[in-house]
């Protein structure tokens, strides 16, 4: 669980599972979405002052699990040709300051 760059949302829902995911304002999860094969229904988006990063709220039919995460671990290696060596660790921090605010 430490070496993930999302987060499961626990809501119950038969069809459905719900995540965050972070992304930037080119929106370079789409194109990984589009290459996987997967459709993601997208909920809300929320940014912090002074960062780059975008929370996304979403949503994938529990079938589409596997594919949705294979997508979001191609981003983390995307996100690195694209310019933004800093992601994993500022989500990863992100990531922990949710979770510390859930406890």
């Amino acid at each position: 669980m430490e070496n993930q760059l999302f987060l499961k949302i626990d809501r119950f829902s038969l069809r459905y599972e719900y995540f965050i995911y972070f992304d930037v304002q080119a929106y370079l999860a789409d194109r990984m979405f589009i290459k996987h094969k997967v459709k993601v229904w997208f909920d809300r988006e929320y940014t912090k002052d002074g960062s780059q990063y975008i929370a996304i709220f979403c949503h994938v039919k529990k079938r589409c699990v596997p594919a949705f995460l294979a997508a979001i671990n191609d981003l983390k290696n995307s996100m690195k040709i694209c310019g933004n060596p800093d992601y994993e660790l500022e989500i990863r921090n992100y990531l922990d300051e949710l979770r510390l605010n859930q406890d």
